[in-house]
């Protein structure tokens, strides 16, 4: 198959437990784009957060699909290619669902964190991503905020993140979410839950965008290895799942690579590319 795109999930996929990228994936992902193959990171973090490792691979192209699919923009020029808000009062029913259940939650916009814990906003990226080694230069705003409905009015907000390390604790918040009709709810790690406009995934953010290309569906693969990633994977014509993945993610997959840590972007990418 002559494939014209691969999307490619960010943490535990392209990145390393220790948040470093596989060399092996840095040569491969360059080979592609040396072909002429878009090659586009969906991720469930704000973008901005990934163009650091983009910058680091030296890759030509820097399109993001952001926060689960709420934002495509291309960081090499900092253009706004698709933003997907949350409707202000879906975001207030949220904050209801937060504040009756005692939910920490953290809400954000394109650029800033907001969160009604001063302690959990002071400690933001530390205490999940403490086992990386990599330090970002492009970071968000980190803002306490009380008055989180008045927020709501004054600004437009792509997610709200739940992180919650007692993973039945955080399958029952899951459901509560889920009875919205108006949001998607899916889990992006194992302690982390993401919260979204409905309809909005990496999936159909990968389709938006493939559309405005005028690539086909059958042309498009896409590795990744979390819940949030099954609409992506299931839209590409060719899946990959990391070794490190979910079973349910590997059950739905029509390759399973090796893990982050050895480089399975890269050995995806010869098997399916070949080597030259």
């Amino acid at each position: 198959m002559n494939y014209k795109l691969v999307a490619i999930d960010c943490d535990n996929t392209l990145i390393k437990h220790n948040g470093e990228i596989h060399q092996d994936n840095i040569r491969a992902i360059n080979m592609l784009l040396d072909k002429g193959i878009k090659v586009v990171i969906a991720t469930g973090r704000n973008d901005i957060l990934v163009k650091d490792y983009m910058d680091e691979a030296g890759f030509k192209e820097e399109v993001v699909i952001g926060c689960n699919g709420a934002s495509i923009r291309d960081l090499k020029d900092n253009s706004i290619i698709q933003l997907n808000y949350i409707p202000k009062d879906t975001m207030k029913k949220i904050i209801d669902i937060c504040l009756e259940n005692n939910i920490e939650g953290k809400m954000y916009t394109l650029t800033e964190s907001y969160s009604t814990s001063e302690e959990s906003c002071r400690d933001e990226l530390k205490s999940d991503l403490s086992h990386y080694t990599k330090e970002l230069t492009m970071s968000l705003e980190y803002k306490f905020e009380k008055d989180l409905y008045s927020l709501i009015d004054k600004k437009e907000f792509l997610k709200l993140v739940i992180i919650e390390h007692n993973e039945e604790k955080l399958l029952k918040i899951q459901s509560i979410f889920r009875k919205l009709e108006d949001i998607s709810a899916v889990r992006s790690a194992k302690v982390c839950l993401d919260i979204m406009k409905k309809g909005v995934s990496k999936g159909s953010a990968l389709k938006d965008y493939v559309n405005m290309l005028g690539i086909k569906q059958e042309e498009v693969v896409a590795m990744g290895d979390s819940e949030n990633d099954l609409e992506m994977l299931n839209y590409a014509n060719f899946s990959v799942a990391m070794g490190n993945a979910e079973d349910f993610v590997k059950e739905v997959c029509d390759m399973v690579t090796l893990t982050n840590d050895e480089g399975g972007v890269a050995h995806a990418i010869h098997k399916i590319f070949g080597n030259e």
